[in-house]
């Protein structure tokens, strides 16, 4: 009867074990993941950074070059 119950406790206690290795496999998983999505989410926003430069570099030519129509424009309503 003894051998009985330290037979089951070994089993469960082995399937503590392995419940704890399984885990922390999955935690190592998740914690890669992790990393790998926050290295990609500072990529993105570096990208996004960027971009918004971009754009407001566009922004200027084209109000810098509307700017220069209107003079343009001016110039020529005064010809008439």
């Amino acid at each position: 009867m003894p051998l009985d119950f330290i037979n089951e406790l070994e089993n469960k206690v082995d399937k503590l074990i392995n419940s704890l290795q399984k885990t922390r496999n999955e935690n190592k998983e998740i914690t890669s993941k992790v990393q790998q999505l926050e290295q990609e989410n500072s990529t993105l926003k570096n990208e996004l950074e960027g971009i918004k430069d971009n754009s407001l570099n566009s922004q200027a030519q084209l109000d810098a070059a509307a700017q220069k129509i209107k003079e343009v424009i001016t110039k020529l309503e005064t010809v008439e």
